[in-house]
């Protein structure tokens, strides 16, 4: 009996013993893995693009966008509708675009034009490859050739001229009645590359293929500017074929008087003034209209215009090329009246104040005559010759 409790006190000491070991051991708790959660994720990403962009740090930015793109498409497959994923990465693929963009333009600035061209290509990429989900197709179209817009302005700042003229000939498929961009290729390969033939070529089938008024009047612009006025005036021509109206006179008007063809010119400036133009148009239309006169030769209908001109518009300039005009003619009561016209908005005048002294003198009003001579007696122009004039009016 007494050895059978010996052995179960010895078990028990054991368990005690178990037990004690067991109390002082720490157990280890292990925390389970957050779940990955890629729609937040992208989301914080996408926030953070925008912060970096808005402090210009484009191509930081760029990787950001990219990662949150990637964030999105990784969340797709277990996202609802609500979290609108495909519109997320639309905006996101966008935001590239425009970073890259920006980028661009910042190296452009900078004269970095390799670096400028590489990132235009980059959002030239995206426009032409997406498929739009909110934004319009019309949209991405706009910027693609936007785009080539720029990329020709790099290469014409980079003196990468025929790579220009390809840039424009992109954006000439899509919009072949481009008229800038038609001019702007003129330019380029005209004032650039020298090289008027194919420059004229591009212009004259533009012109012929769209056959209208606008499309002539450029041709005929940049033919009267290289100074060629046969063919200027032959384009002229064609598009008064298809436009006669204000504009186009006016055009002619001053097309004629730039080549010295002071006739024509008169020709369509008369035709503009019968289209009743209104009043400052039509006071520098007469005063055109009488410089052509004088150029001709012809002073009577020159007076008659300017007149006309002055009536309009009290234009000292004009009103002190009558008084000469009429001094010369004798007849000092105009000159008297044009004369007072300059002084009205310029009592310092010297010249008109002579006009205006002599014709007095004339017509025997010595005291008006005396009063305007004697202001300009010390004119370094006039002043010898007003003293001597003044030494022999009666006193």
């Amino acid at each position: 009996m007494l050895k059978a409790r010996y052995f179960a006190l010895i078990a028990l000491m054991v368990l005690i013993a178990i037990a004690a070991c067991s109390s002082n051991k720490q157990v280890e708790i292990v925390e389970p893995e957050p779940v990955r959660n890629p729609l937040a994720l992208a989301r914080e990403a996408a926030t953070e693009g925008n912060d970096l962009y808005q402090d210009k740090m484009y191509d930081q930015a760029i990787v950001a966008f990219q990662s949150a793109w990637d964030l999105f498409n990784e969340a797709a497959p277990t996202a609802s509708e609500a979290d609108s994923i495909a519109y997320n990465m639309e905006i996101m693929k966008l935001n590239i675009a425009k970073s890259h963009a920006d980028l661009a333009y910042d190296n452009m600035e900078m004269t970095l034009y390799e670096d400028a061209l590489q990132h235009y290509q980059a959002a030239l990429e995206i426009y032409q490859n997406h498929s739009p989900v909110v934004v319009s197709q019309a949209a991405l179209d706009s910027d693609v050739l936007g785009t080539y817009n720029n990329m020709a302005i790099v290469t014409q700042k980079a003196g990468m001229f025929e790579q220009t003229v390809r840039y424009y000939d992109e954006i000439l498929k899509v919009e072949p009645n481009n008229e800038g961009i038609l001019n702007a290729k003129f330019h380029v390969l005209s004032d650039d590359l020298k090289d008027d033939v194919r420059a004229f070529e591009a212009l004259s089938a533009y012109a012929d293929v769209a056959n209208s008024a606008a499309a002539y009047i450029m041709l005929a612009e940049n033919y009267a500017a290289k100074r060629n006025f046969t063919e200027a005036e032959s384009a002229y021509m064609k598009a008064l074929a298809l436009r006669e109206d204000a504009d186009m006179y006016a055009r002619l008007g001053n097309f004629f008087r730039s080549s010295n063809q002071w006739a024509k010119a008169n020709t369509y400036l008369e035709k503009l003034v019968a289209t009743n133009p209104e009043q400052s148009t039509l006071a520098l239309v007469y005063k055109q209209i009488g410089q052509n006169f004088m150029q001709l030769g012809n002073s009577a209908k020159m007076a008659e215009f300017l007149e006309k001109s002055v009536a309009i518009d009290r234009d000292a300039n004009t009103a002190l090329s009558l008084a000469s005009h009429f001094n010369g003619a004798k007849n000092y009561a105009k000159v008297i009246t044009y004369s007072t016209i300059v002084l009205s908005s310029d009592a310092n005048n010297a010249a008109a104040r002579m006009l205006r002294g002599v014709a007095y003198l004339q017509q025997k009003n010595y005291a008006s005559a005396r009063a305007d001579l004697e202001r300009i007696q010390n004119d370094s122009t006039y002043g010898a010759q007003v003293q001597g004039i003044l030494k022999s009016l009666p006193k």
